[in-house]
Formats: C-alpha cells, structure tokens, sequence
C-alpha cells in the first residue's frame, strides 16, 4: 500500500484485481482501516469477487476493527505465511448482488397454499391474508353476544356478592389495615473492661496490635539547680597573730638598716618565724641596740613564745646584727570555726538531686507534642556536672553547690495507645454488640516497668455497651399481642432499661396491630449515649 493511498483507490484496485487470496500490506501509521464502516466496505468487495483478505498491520485500532469483522490480521509477512489456510470469516452471510434469492430458505406452507410452485407474490400475499367473510361473521357474533340481556336473578347475585366483597374489604382494612402502633423502647447498658499490657517503642512509626506495641519517642532536657546548706564541721583555727617586740644589737661599727618585714625564727623547740613591722637603723658603734616590734607570719597560739626564744635572724643581717626577745611575745589566738565536710557535700547533692528528680516529669511534660503522654516511670535523671564553693575543711559557714542534671523520658503516642486499647474492648463485648462512646474511659496503671528505651505499662479500657435492636424482629415478635404480653416478650427477649411504652391507634383496641409493618418501633438512646 501507498501511505498516500485512500479507502477509495484500494476498493477500485481490489475490484481490478483477478487473485482468490489478497494478503493487504498497510504503511506504518497508516489508520484509513481502524472504521468499521470503512473496513466493512472494503470486506464486501471482496466478498462480492469471491476473493479472501487480509491485513498486515500493527495498528491495534484497525487489528481490532478486522477482527470484528472476520478479517484475518497478522503482525508480518512471515506471520501469514506461516498460517497458510487463513480464511475469512465475515458475522454476516455473502450475498451475491447478481443473484440474491441463493441460499435463501423455502417459503413457509402457509404462504404457499395460494398457489402451486409458479405463484405470483401477488397471489402468495393474498393466500396469506384471512378471509374477508370469517372476519365479518366474528364481528357480527361478538356484537350479538354483546347485546344480549343479562338475567334479573344473575344480576341480583352479581350485585350481591360484589357489595359483600366490599364489606369484607372494609372489614378487613378496619381490623388489620387501619390499625397502627408505636412502641418506644430504650436499650439498656452492661459494663465491659479489659486490661491489656502494651510496650512504649522509641523509634517505631506504627503500631503493632499483635505484638502490642505502640509508638514512642525520647524526650530530654536539662535542669540546673542551685542550693546551699549550713556547715557542720567545727575546727580549731588560728584567728589571732602573736605580737612582741625584739631588740637588735650592732655587731660592726657601721650603721645597719633594717627594713620592715625581716624575717626572724625561734632558735629552741618548734621553729616560728616573725616579721619585722616596722623598719628600724642601728648605727654604729658595735653594742648599739634598738627595740623593734614584731608579729607572728601565722596565726595562732604557737606565735605566743617565750622571751629570749626568738634569736635567728634570717637573711644577710644575720652576721651584722643580733636579735633577741626580752619578754614573751603574745595575742596569738585559735577559734573554733565551722568547716566544710565531705558529708556536708554528699547531703547538698543528694538534696539538689532530688529536686531535680521531682521537677523532671514537669519539665519534660513541657516538651512533649500533642497527643503524647509520659509515664513518670519512664524517667530517668543523670548528673552531668556539679561546681561546689568550697573544699573539704575549708572554713566556711554555708557550702553552695550549682548541679546540672540531664533528665530523659520516653514520651508514648496517647492516641495508639487508646486506639489498642479500644480494639480490645470492642474485641472482648459480644457479637452485635456497640460500645457507648460517651462510656468509654482508658485507664494507666502508674506501675511502669522499664527495658532500656521501651516501657511496659497496663492500660484498663472500661465502658458500656448495648445490644442494637433489630426493628423487623421486634414488629414480628409483638404483632397481634397485648400491651401486657408484649411488654412481656420485649423484657424476656431484649436487654431494656426501662419499661417498653406502647401507643396504640385507633385507642379502643386493646391489642397491637397484627400486621408487622403497622408497628413502628422507636428506639430511644439518648438517655444511654449514642453507640
């Protein structure tokens, strides 16, 4: 086929064409051939030649097309060859337009009884129609049939049994149609709880109703605390230096400054050292003498010597000069002090440690998202640095102490856990049973076990549930009863919290209508909750 080939030239070269079999090779994107019409205009030429054809074509418009219409489609020439004995097979029987009464099927009898074998389509359709003459004397016998007066007696009999027939109509609509009820019934209530363990998982997106886990997430934060407490220690400290005085003698001919701050020692049992507080000049001759006054460098009693203990004088002045003390030197004092104590360390951490602990779960509640929901259990406190004032046996009165505590929790998803603990629930009442959503309430057992990160804690699901009442069941229970006996029926076989209220239409019958659906049954929730 030429891609610039229409339908037209292809039927005009089929019908110019002597062969049996055509196998139609159409161009790529070639789509005059996906219409049925066209296609079909196509097949009846071939079939008015008495020719066999198919397409080539992977076009899946025109292959469906073909094969609505009988035509053999192949993907490729080698295809086709492949299946040698393909055949047309068109929906509809070939009819040669130079003969057309071929093949056709006899004539029914009845229109053949007008004439032999040669018959006229003349004489075949007036064979077929009915007589003129029969059709006349049916009218006239089905007039006469019509005219005909009926008997007094079949009338009165007639009249007799149709006015019946509508008293027993009106007899029964009165008793069974008219009639109607309304029966108000409130489901009563039973409780249902269930307790089911669930595990708190960091790290986990879904829930796990089989493994009964629900997701959880680690919260932190830190808290820093800072306290103080009084010391207990007491300890005799040095508070007072010991004062005095000394006197220098000239050992040399020249004259000897001494500047304040010389240091001076005892000679004789525990070394005390002095210091000069004030500069002095020793001048010459030897044997010239000065008094200098003196203080202890530490404080306390040992500063308080004898006279004639302090003799040493310490640095080069030592081989100018000589030193003595005439009388004891005194002033020196020890007071007893408070100090700092390691117990008063372990009693201020353990104090700030536990406050830290007590305001961790209010801190961490700060962190957690909407929906979430943190067992006190679950936290857990760490000391991550502690700064006292103070050192051990430091002379102090109150010891401070600045802590810093990491606090950590695992925070659970409030919502899942409901949501597991509800299946529960509903899983525990009984067939056909509804749960009241206004009665429900989740419980959490405080009791909190840890494993690492997770939590296993208890959750108590609690909440009421109702039989739903089947209408049609019921109508059918009570219809044709009386209101005692179907009160009776309805407490027997329905869980009702109060008693059944019956209205009854007309008022004077004292039974329920005896059709059910003349029965309407209202069913009150509003005093137990919406299921």
């Amino acid at each position: 086929m030429d891609p610039e080939s229409s339908v037209e030239a292809l039927r005009r070269r089929l019908a110019r064409s002597d062969a049996r079999r055509i196998l139609l090779e159409l161009p790529e994107g070639w789509t005059e051939l996906d219409n049925l019409a066209r296609l079909r205009l196509l097949q009846r030429q071939a079939l008015v030649q008495h020719q066999e054809l198919a397409l080539i074509t992977r076009h899946l418009e025109t292959r469906k097309a073909a094969q609505q219409l009988g035509i053999p489609v192949f993907s490729s020439v080698e295809a086709a060859a492949r299946r040698s004995g393909w055949r047309m097979e068109p929906p509809l029987p070939v009819v040669d337009p130079r003969h057309p009464e071929q093949d056709l099927p006899e004539p029914p009898p009845w229109r053949a009884t007008g004439g032999g074998p040669g018959a006229t389509p003349e004489v075949i359709r007036q064979a077929a129609r009915p007589s003129l003459h029969k059709a006349r004397q049916k009218r006239i016998q089905a007039e006469q049939r019509y005219r005909r007066p009926t008997p007094l007696w079949l009338r009165v009999v007639g009249y007799s049994i149709f006015g019946l027939l509508i008293l027993a109509l009106l007899a029964g609509f009165t008793l069974f149609v008219l009639p109607a009820a309304t029966v108000t019934v409130v489901p009563g209530q039973r409780e249902a709880f269930v307790t089911v363990e669930l595990t708190g998982q960091p790290g986990l997106v879904v829930p796990d109703p089989v493994e009964g886990l629900v997701p959880a997430r680690l919260v932190e934060t830190y808290l820093e605390l800072t306290g103080s407490i009084p010391t207990s220690g007491r300890e005799q400290r040095p508070s007072e230096k010991a004062t005095g005085q000394v006197v220098f003698t000239n050992l040399g001919r020249q004259t000897v400054r001494i500047p304040a701050g010389t240091i001076l020692s005892t000679s004789t049992g525990e070394r005390v050292e002095f210091r000069t507080t004030e500069p002095a000049e020793l001048p010459g001759p030897p044997g010239t003498r000065v008094t200098v006054p003196i203080e202890a460098l530490e404080p306390g009693i040992q500063g308080n010597v004898r006279g004639n203990t302090i003799t040493t004088v310490g640095g080069g002045l030592n081989f100018q000069v000589q030193v003595t003390n005439p009388g004891p030197t005194s002033g020196g004092r020890s007071d007893l002090v408070p100090v700092v104590k390691q117990e008063d360390k372990d009693a201020l951490l353990e104090q700030l440690f536990a406050q830290a602990q007590a305001q961790a779960p209010e801190k961490l509640q700060a962190d957690l998202h909407p929906g979430e929901w943190l067992p006190p259990a679950s936290v857990r406190t760490f000391i991550v640095a502690q700064f006292f004032d103070h050192f051990n046996d430091e002379p102090a009165e109150q010891l401070s102490l600045t802590l810093r505590v990491l606090a950590q929790g695992v925070a659970v998803d409030q919502e899942a856990t409901q949501e597991l603990a509800f299946q529960a629930l509903e899983d525990s009442v009984p067939e056909r049973a509804k749960l009241v959503a206004d009665s429900i309430v989740y419980l959490v057992d405080p009791a909190v076990e840890t494993n690492g990160q997770a939590v296993k804690f208890r959750v108590t699901a609690r909440g009421n549930y109702v039989i739903p009442i089947d209408v049609r069941e019921m109508r059918s229970a009570i219809a044709g009863l009386s209101q005692e006996e179907a009160a009776q029926v309805l407490r027997e076989r329905w869980l009702l919290a109060d008693e059944p209220q019956f209205y009854l239409d007309p008022s004077w019958k004292k039974s329920l209508p005896s059709i059910p659906t003349r029965i309407q049954v209202r069913v009150e929730y509003a005093n137990v909750g919406q299921p």
